[in-house]
């Protein structure tokens, strides 16, 4: 029998609230005036829902500190938010909804929704981690308060993937980071990393350059590792040398050092920038190639210097 068979959809809510205010913190007490604030009422009237819900077993009350679950009603909450998360991933991700328009239909979609439709859903979408405001979604059992640790965005590799879950950086530069499209649930890969540690991180088909400063104040979820598609073969990483008359690629790392380092950058053979196989000599050597409207010519040997991904062109 489900936790919540005899909830109201208010009675629901209020436990999803409460767990939401401590979702990235351990179990402790909420205020009553801050529980009221975010559900948009009258501190009397929380008190006393929260009152009945303690009376039910899902809350536990303690005196001038505030309300927590209890056991029960972490599972309650966990499930209800589970089903809204799930379904916003759903709306946006399958039917291309705004992100707050999902969230608002989910809302309603979460308190009708049975374990075997979550569970399907789920498995449909890969049994997503966060949805895209970048909050956890709980796992089918409940249990726990999920405190989603991640990894800065800075510390991962090339041609990987990761969804942001947060920022630790100042305000100014977080409302800088959202008008560049990276926010709270938006995946990012990183598409180029240059020596000094700055990097190139894609998001929706545009790019974006990041300092390694800005780059470690972005907490991300890293996407877990798929079945290789000919798209994903052809965003690997791979030497210069090896594109074939014709291919393109984005320049994602340059080994040279020294004076011909200088030379080539001041020719254009830079991080970001996308090179193309002209032609090649007949015993192999040199390479020619094209790079921002320039012709530039490159023995194999330091053709190799160069990291590249392929440009997919259809």
């Amino acid at each position: 029998m489900d936790d919540n068979k005899n909830l109201s959809v208010t009675e629901e809510m209020y436990l999803v609230t409460i767990r939401k205010l401590c979702e990235f913190c351990s179990n402790t007490p909420v205020p009553i005036p801050e529980i009221a604030k975010e559900l948009g009422v009258q501190p009397v009237s929380a008190s006393q829902m929260i009152n009945k819900l303690v009376e039910s077993g899902y809350l536990s009350y303690l005196p001038y500190k505030g309300a927590e679950l209890t056991e029960k009603g972490t599972k309650v909450a966990a499930r209800i938010l589970r089903h809204r998360r799930l379904w916003e991933v759903f709306l946006v991700k399958v039917l291309n909804m705004n992100v707050d328009e999902a969230d608002a239909l989910a809302c309603q979609i979460e308190h009708v929704t049975s374990k075997d439709v979550a569970s399907r859903l789920s498995a449909f979408l890969g049994n997503p981690k966060v949805c895209f405001h970048g909050a956890p979604i709980p796992q089918e059992d409940g249990g726990e308060l999920t405190n989603l640790e991640g990894v800065p965005l800075s510390s991962l590799q090339v041609g990987q993937s990761g969804q942001v879950i947060r920022f630790t950086c100042d305000p100014s530069i977080e409302r800088f980071l959202n008008t560049e499209g990276i926010v709270k649930g938006c995946l990012t890969r990183i598409a180029a990393v240059g020596n000094s540690g700055d990097i190139l991180v894609e998001i929706a088909d545009q790019h974006v350059h990041l300092s390694n400063v800005i780059a470690e104040s972005v907490v991300v979820i890293p996407s877990m590792q798929k079945q290789k598609t000919q798209k994903d073969k052809q965003m690997e990483t791979v030497m210069l040398s090896e594109l074939s008359v014709g291919q393109k690629g984005i320049i994602q790392k340059i080994n040279f050092r020294g004076t011909l380092r200088q030379r080539l950058l001041a020719m254009g053979l830079v991080v970001g920038e996308t090179i193309q196989v002209k032609k090649v000599a007949p015993l192999g050597d040199p390479v020619d190639f094209v790079i921002k409207g320039y012709d530039l010519s490159l023995r194999k040997s330091e053709a190799k210097e160069v990291l590249v991904t392929l440009v997919n062109e259809e």
